[in-house]
């Protein structure tokens, strides 16, 4: 699916979950899943990983097409009690 409007540079944990839901890339998703989401070691952005955050305000921000990626090309990934999607 495609968005409706033109993606954004960055994103935050606020506006990358709508906009994974938008895009079907999670059946459903909020900011604070993204925020464990961000604990796990595969996780793309960070100190000492290969992408840092950007900041606005008190928000960290993440670039768009690698915050995609994560979840375009990354493993399946479960809610709580549910098994990972088998592709």
């Amino acid at each position: 699916m495609t968005p409706s409007k033109p993606l954004p540079p960055v994103v935050t944990f606020t506006t990358g979950a709508p906009l994974l839901v938008e895009l079907g890339l999670v059946e459903s998703i909020t900011a604070d899943g993204l925020r464990y989401l961000s604990r796990r070691q595969d996780w793309p952005f960070g100190d000492n990983k290969r992408h840092q955050y950007g900041h606005a305000g008190n928000a960290r921000t993440m670039d768009t097409e690698v915050f995609l990626d994560y979840f375009r090309t990354g493993p399946p990934r479960g809610g709580r009690g549910r098994p990972p999607r088998q592709s």
